[in-house]
């Protein structure tokens, strides 16, 4: 029996036609103090029923997904899938989480790769893509800033970007090949550890990157 919380079936959003519940926590333990009211799930198995795991603010947690342990989702963030956060990970802010098993903060830029993206640093870089408009062979332009421009084998590189950790600010935003629909391209780009600002959402905001090439769909 469910002696840690409780869903409140009076506060509720339906995402992708799933029901998540508010949680409202029935005892004290942790940091939470009884009565609080945290993130929304879908149904207990999302959310351990003991041990000190907790889904705060506007977080959810949904599908096959769990937390449990000492982990910690809140913010913004979305957990779901079949994603396990355990231990003392903490998911915050905008991280959308599908997939795998989370056991450390995503503040290390290595593991965010790892987590939400499927994406391992090698030699401190790593290999992501972005949708463009093709404008020549091996010339692309941005599809928000028709201005910028990236062109095969060389730099591509935003003067003066935001190192704030916000998800959607100035810089060159990367992801995995299926991520963006826009633009008619499909280009590769090489990343340096040392040039991402941060990772958030499933994508990749960085200071520059190396264009790669056009990746044939």
């Amino acid at each position: 029996m469910n002696q840690k919380y409780e869903l409140l079936q009076n506060d509720t959003k339906t995402v992708l036609g799933i029901t998540l519940f508010r949680i409202k926590a029935k005892i004290s333990f942790g940091s939470v103090v009884k009565g609080d009211l945290g993130g929304y799930i879908e149904k207990e198995n999302c959310l351990d029923i003991s041990g000190d795991a907790w889904v705060y603010g506007n977080a959810w947690v949904f599908g096959d997904a769990r937390v449990y342990g000492d982990a910690q989702v809140f913010g913004n963030a979305q957990v779901y899938g079949n994603a396990q956060v355990s231990g003392n990970a903490r998911v915050f802010g905008d991280a959308i989480l599908l997939s795998g098993f989370i056991k450390l903060s995503l503040d290390n830029i290595s593991f965010s790769l790892m987590a939400q993206l499927g994406v391992c640093l090698i030699k401190e870089k790593c290999i992501l893509y972005k949708r463009v408009n093709k404008i020549s062979n091996g010339k692309y332009s941005s599809c928000y800033d028709k201005n910028f421009i990236y062109e095969d084998n060389k730099i591509a590189k935003v003067e003066n970007p935001d190192l704030s950790e916000k998800s959607c600010s100035t810089g060159i935003h990367l992801s995995s090949a299926l991520y963006w629909q826009d633009g008619d391209t499909l280009i590769a780009c090489e990343v340096k550890k040392d040039d991402i600002i941060t990772v958030q959402s499933g994508k990749v905001r960085v200071k520059q990157c190396k264009v790669i090439g056009e990746v044939k769909i």
